[in-house]
C-alpha cells in the first residue's frame, strides 16, 4: 500500500522531472512553435481577441484559453520554453486535483492516490503537461464537468454543482463545441443505463438554469467578439473545424494538411483518459452509492 508520504514524493519526483524538461527542451514540433508564436504575437500586439498566425493571418482554428493563459505567462516570466509551457502544467495539475477530490468523495484515500497516479503516469498525459498545447485545457474542462455531474447530488458544494458549467465554460474556450461532446455523450449514454431514477437525481441536482447562464457568460462574449473583428471566424471554426475537415477532401485546416488534422485529432484522446478513470470510479461504486436511493435535490 502507498503511504502519503511515498505517495508526495512521487508527484514532487514526477513534477520536478517534468519542470526540468520544460526549461532545457527546445520547442520539439510544429505545434510547440506555432502555439508559442500564437502567445508572442498576443503580448506584442496586445489583441486579446484574434489569435494571428503572423500579423496579417488570423489564425481561427481554436479558441484562445490557451494562448491567454501563455501569453499570461510570457508576460510574468519572459518570452521562453518553460514560460509558455507552464500553463499547460498547471491544467494537468488542476485536472489531478479534479480526480483526487472525486476519487475521495466516491472512495477512499488509496482510491484517490491511485487515480491520481494512474493518470499523471500515462504517457500522453504527462507529456502533454508539459507541451505548449490546448488539450490540457479541454481536459480540465471536460472532467471538471463530469466529476460535478456525478458529485452534485451528495457534494453540493459551489465548485461541484456549478463546477459542471464551468467546465463547459472552459472546454468552449479551450476547444470548442468538442468539449460539449465529449462531456455530454457520456452523460447521455449513463443516463440511458441509469433511467430507472439515479440519472433523474443527478440531472435534478444541477442549477442549469443559472449555470447555463455562467457558461454563456464566460463562453459566449468571445465567440461575438471574434466574428465582430475578423468576419468569417464562426463559418470557418465552427463549420470547417468540426464537419468540413472530416467530410471534404482537401480541407486544409488552418494552413494544416488532412494528414497533420488526422494526427492533431488524435491527441483529443488525452480527454478521454481523464474521462475513463472516472468512469472507472462511476462503474465501481454507483451500487454502493446509490443502493439507498439519492437524497439531494437541487
Amino acid at each position: 500500500m502507498l503511504h502519503r508520504t511515498g505517495f508526495i514524493w512521487i508527484i514532487v519526483v514526477l513534477v520536478a522531472l517534468r519542470i526540468l524538461g520544460m526549461v532545457l527542451v527546445p520547442l520539439t514540433d510544429t505545434t510547440e512553435a506555432r502555439y508559442a508564436e500564437i502567445a508572442r504575437l498576443m503580448v506584442t500586439t496586445n489583441d486579446w481577441i484574434t489569435p494571428w498566425f503572423k500579423p496579417d493571418v488570423p489564425f481561427w482554428g481554436k479558441p484562445p484559453l490557451a494562448f491567454w493563459m501563455e501569453a499570461l505567462s510570457f508576460k510574468a516570466f519572459g518570452i521562453n520554453e518553460f514560460a509558455v509551457r507552464l500553463p499547460s502544467l498547471l491544467a494537468t495539475l488542476a485536472t489531478s486535483w479534479v480526480i483526487w477530490r472525486f476519487a475521495l468523495l466516491t472512495g477512499t484515500t488509496r482510491t484517490a492516490r491511485n487515480a491520481v497516479l494512474i493518470y499523471i503516469t500515462t504517457a500522453l498525459a504527462y507529456v502533454a503537461s508539459g507541451a505548449v498545447m490546448t488539450d490540457p485545457f479541454l481536459t480540465l474542462g471536460v472532467t471538471w464537468s463530469l466529476a460535478a455531474f456525478y458529485l452534485a447530488p451528495t457534494a453540493p458544494r459551489w465548485y461541484w454543482r456549478y463546477g459542471f458549467f464551468l467546465g463547459l465554460a472552459i472546454g468552449l474556450l479551450a476547444k470548442g463545441p468538442l468539449a460539449l461532446v465529449l462531456t455530454f455523450a457520456p452523460i447521455v449514454i449513463w443516463s440511458f443505463i441509469h433511467r430507472s431514477g439515479t440519472a433523474q437525481c443527478h440531472i435534478k441536482a444541477l442549477p442549469w438554469l443559472k449555470g447555463s447562464l455562467l457558461t454563456l457568460l464566460i463562453g459566449l462574449p468571445w465567440y461575438i467578439a471574434a466574428e465582430l473583428k475578423t468576419p468569417g471566424f464562426q463559418n470557418y471554426f465552427i463549420i470547417g473545424e468540426h464537419f468540413m475537415r472530416f467530410i471534404q477532401p482537401g480541407w486544409g485546416g488552418g494552413g494544416r494538411s488532412v494528414r497533420q488534422c488526422a494526427q492533431a485529432s488524435q491527441r483529443h484522446y488525452l480527454a478521454a483518459m481523464a474521462d475513463g478513470v472516472l468512469s472507472l470510479g462511476f462503474d465501481c461504486h454507483r451500487i454502493a452509492s446509490w443502493q439507498n436511493g439519492c437524497s439531494a435535490g437541487p
